[in-house]
């Protein structure tokens, strides 16, 4: 990957960067009074949607995903490297590989489902699990749809679906590093495993789930073996863990969550929160490249940022959440890191 080929793309998202919300944008949501306060204040953005739009999940889910969707696409059409892309895009890959196999088991119309957003086209994909044909994609991504499906077969369970595309999924992601040979994306990767692996141990020890679940749910690309997340978790020491994986040193930022690890209290949804936290200060170390890779990656984390900090807003909002609830939740906002 060369970086002098992204001095370019750089420069486009450096004028891209204009359409993302300011913190004060976000402040004058969390204040608004009403679904038309709300509205008025999304005219004139990327997300602009009326006053009954706004109180409609369903179509705040559509307008938020339509944004995504063409930031994606366009990117795809810039970028000298897919393997970046994909790096972000990836998991909508197997969301519609789920789908696809779902609606192969239970003969159900799943279509609406899909999300069409990607390297591989949904056409190329329902080939893939309809004919079990690798015509239009790489052979592991085959070899992964056929060994799910035989354990499906067995089993006579949806669940093993999902676990088995989870699993690919992240083995898929561990290829593209390896391509990419960064190693700042290498990290990216690695944080991204290690912390489902971190939060799935979690959320399953704290509803008494035996070890055996918890083994089938767990990713052998993290950093340490099945054995050893389960223990962790049980032990409720997750410091140990995060000092070695964590690729910002000493940082303020991080401070308040290493100490409730020491005393035992942090909850999943801090360890959620964490998992982005660290990612965008893992890419914001690279914003002043005007050559390199990061600005992009930068770029398309924040936009994945924004979606989510924008949904929790909108549906927060309207399901009348507590103001400083939704603000605790809410996700580094691109350009405040």
């Amino acid at each position: 990957m060369s970086e002098t080929s992204f001095s370019q793309v750089n420069t486009a998202i450096s004028v891209q960067e204009a359409s993302f919300l300011t913190p004060q944008q976000y402040d004058q949501l969390l204040q608004a009074d009403d679904a038309a306060s709300r509205s008025a204040l999304l005219q004139g953005t990327v997300y602009a949607m009326d006053a009954e739009a706004i109180k409609d999940l369903n179509a705040i889910e559509q307008v938020l995903m339509k944004h995504l969707y063409s930031v994606y696409n366009w990117v795809l059409e810039i970028s000298p490297s897919k393997e970046l892309v994909e790096i972000f895009t990836l998991r909508y890959t197997y969301h519609n590989l789920k789908v696809f196999l779902k609606g192969r088991a239970t003969g159900q119309s799943l279509e609406h489902l899909l999300m069409p957003v990607g390297t591989y086209s949904l056409e190329v994909l329902e080939h893939l699990v309809m004919a079990f044909s690798a015509e239009y994609c790489p052979d592991f991504m085959l070899d992964e749809v056929l060994a799910t499906w035989q354990e499906y077969q067995d089993y006579k369970d949806v669940r093993v679906l999902e676990i088995g595309m989870d699993m690919a999924y992240f083995q898929h992601l561990k290829r593209l590093t390896q391509e990419l040979e960064d190693e700042s994306l290498l990290q990216l990767v690695n944080l991204t495993i290690d912390f489902y692996n971190a939060i799935t141990v979690k959320r399953a020890v704290g509803l008494g789930k035996p070890r055996s679940f918890m083994r089938q749910l767990l990713s052998d690309e993290g950093s340490l073996s099945a054995a050893n997340w389960i223990a962790m978790a049980e032990q409720g020491d997750f410091l140990t863990w995060f000092s070695q994986v964590n690729p910002c040193g000493y940082d303020l930022d991080l401070r308040s969550y290493e100490e409730k690890m020491r005393n035992q209290t942090l909850t999943t949804v801090e360890l959620e929160y964490l998992a982005d936290l660290l990612q965008a200060k893992l890419l914001a170390a690279g914003q002043f490249e005007t050559d390199g890779s990061l600005p992009l990656a930068r770029y398309l984390l924040g936009k994945e940022l924004e979606v989510k900090n924008l949904r929790l807003i909108l549906t927060g909002m309207d399901n009348q959440l507590p103001v400083e609830l939704i603000r605790e939740r809410m996700r580094p906002i691109y350009g405040q890191d």
